[in-house]
């Protein structure tokens, strides 16, 4: 027999979407069988009953230093579902963008993402540029001459 926890936890799992379905599916095995483990596992990250999460928070929700931008993305998107006053899609996504770190916001360039999904990859691929730019060895600066054949 199944007890009430067991059946609560596997009740919560068949409601989850989105960004909550898509951690669900990443979760090794087993990780979730007790309605403790959703507790300790799922609240800490999607609930925040005690932060009202006004537009002005969100307007400022900036990327960290050393945040990937996989993970400000996901920081940003959560933050933008515990917002009662709802943003469309591209301005949101417009709103992330601009709160990236600058070096990453020269590396983005200018694009134009219609999902969340698009606009992750396009992060990734300016993020794998940015790293790749510093770590190239560095110049000095100095002009150096060409030589003259005579």
């Amino acid at each position: 027999m199944i007890g009430n926890n067991a059946i609560m936890a596997r009740l919560s799992i068949g409601t989850l979407k989105g960004i909550a379905f898509d951690w669900f599916r990443i979760l090794p095995a087993n990780s979730i069988n007790m309605w403790l483990d959703w507790e300790t596992q799922f609240l800490p990250r999607f609930y925040e009953n005690d932060t009202e999460v006004t537009t002005d928070k969100l307007l400022s929700t900036a990327q960290k230093e050393g945040e990937s931008v996989r993970d400000y993305i996901e920081r940003f998107r959560n933050l933008s579902l515990l917002c009662p006053v709802g943003m469309p899609l591209p301005m949101l996504i417009q709103t992330c963008r601009h709160n990236f770190l600058n070096k990453m916001k020269i590396h983005m360039g200018v694009v134009k993402a219609h999902t969340w999904k698009e606009f992750v990859k396009q992060a990734e691929i300016a993020e794998k540029s940015a790293k790749m730019f510093d770590s190239a060895p560095k110049t000095s600066g100095e002009i150096v001459p060409a030589k003259v054949m005579t």
